[in-house]
């Protein structure tokens, strides 16, 4: 049982990073395309970003693409409220990379803790 737990946690942190990395990517190529006012409509910007090559073959389609809808959807508001949005990409991609660690080692806390429950239930 502790073995499956450890698998699962590894499955977890795995989807878990392969979602950072897009959301950090997407968002570094959507606010630099903002500053370049490369962005003139919604329909323009989507499909346009490409899914890194190392990702592209455990990735559906219409999860990059309904990502970056919520992603540009997000950056176009920032902007309207905001004009100097571009600026923010220095912290907002370490940014989803802190939460990144944050959930992770919320994830792996949780593995302990099942962990040192799972051997005091064995004994």
């Amino acid at each position: 049982m502790k073995i499956v737990l450890w698998v699962v946690l590894a499955a977890l942190l795995a989807l878990w990073t392969g979602f950072a990395a897009m959301s950090a990517g997407l968002v570094a190529w959507l606010l630099s395309s903002v500053a370049e006012g490369q962005i003139s409509s919604a329909a323009q910007a989507l499909g346009q970003w490409p899914i890194p090559a190392w990702l592209s073959p455990w990735v559906d389609r219409a999860l990059v693409a309904d990502m970056q809808a919520t992603w540009l959807a997000a950056v176009q508001g920032l902007n309207t409220m905001m004009p100097s949005a571009s600026s923010l990409t220095g912290w907002i991609v370490p940014l989803v990379w802190v939460l990144w660690g944050v959930v992770s080692l919320a994830l792996v806390v949780a593995a302990l803790v099942a962990h040192w429950f799972l051997a005091r239930m064995s004994r």
